[in-house]
């Protein structure tokens, strides 16, 4: 059995297609963006060809200014899996990403995906960042009013910083979440984050903030679906924020609402009773590895 890996070309799409068309009910997001990874400046998309035949495919994207890269679209074709090619795929955007002058890679993927997370291990990839993960339908659930006490502040990044500079243990991960992604939490990548959403802070009367959220709008496996990311140092306010969250879900006409939480806000959130008891211990995981 021969086989090749190669960068891939528009004239592939079909096959991406086909590729994709087990995943997720027929859902994957990857052939809808396809057309723009492979034709983007910055992004490299990758496949393996078993006999001719599309089996893997895998996308490097190169975070503009920076030396760091993302491994995303990770798909092996059904009958095609447990045979290595994921681990080969991604070796190979590991190369190329060192040849691009990169010198981190990252790689995100649930905690639920054990297979994903070994191919991770495999490629030399070290577990840097987990944040948990839950999921609530339409219709959503009763909840307490939001306090019309609590005024949260919209804050541009070099002002979050400097709450986080005082209290650096409100965002308690290494990492900033965005939705199913990461980035650093210096001023650049906050920066980054801004561009798709907008910082709210929750600030005592010391000045001090003892809570953060943020959102964002998405379409993903065929629903609108609403993002929310909560860090907060004080239960109370937590509790209050996602109300606020709850809220804005229903208002927005979102079929589901996706919370990614700190650790802390986390173990908080089991109590609430918002979300199936199947959540209870899931996260996302961020994976690097230096080059």
């Amino acid at each position: 059995m021969q086989s090749l890996v190669r960068k891939l070309v528009l004239d592939d799409k079909p096959e991406v297609e086909a590729l994709c068309a087990t995943i997720w009910e027929g859902n994957d997001y990857v052939p809808s963006v396809f057309s723009n990874w492979v034709s983007g400046e910055n992004t490299h998309m990758m496949g393996v060809f078993s006999d001719s035949q599309l089996v893997a495919i895998c996308n490097l994207e190169i975070i503009r200014g920076t030396t760091v890269g993302w491994v995303e679209g990770l798909r092996v074709r059904e009958g095609h899996r447990n045979q290595g090619h994921a681990s080969r795929i991604v070796s190979e955007i590991v190369e190329l990403a060192r040849q691009k002058g990169l010198k981190t890679l990252r790689y995100a993927t649930g905690s639920l995906n054990l297979e994903s997370q070994a191919v991770a291990r495999k490629t030399g990839f070290h577990l840097a960042t987990s944040v948990g993960y839950l999921r609530i339908e339409r219709p959503f659930p009763p909840h307490p009013r939001p306090s019309p006490s609590v005024v949260p502040l919209e804050v541009e990044p070099s002002r979050l910083l400097q709450f986080l500079e005082v209290s650096p243990d409100l965002i308690d991960v290494e990492r900033v979440p965005i939705s199913w992604s990461f980035e650093s939490k210096d001023l650049q990548g906050l920066q980054r984050v801004s561009a798709k959403t907008k910082f709210r802070v929750v600030v005592e009367d010391t000045g001090i903030a003892s809570g953060l959220y943020y959102s964002q709008k998405v379409h993903d496996n065929g629903e609108d679906r609403m993002t929310f990311h909560v860090f907060a140092t004080d239960r109370a306010v937590f509790v209050d924020i996602m109300s606020r969250m709850i809220e804005e879900a229903d208002a927005s006409n979102a079929d589901s609402a996706v919370f990614f939480l700190g650790p802390r806000v986390k173990e908080w959130s089991k109590s609430l009773g918002y979300a199936d008891p199947e959540f209870d211990d899931r996260a996302f995981l961020l994976f690097e590895r230096g080059l």
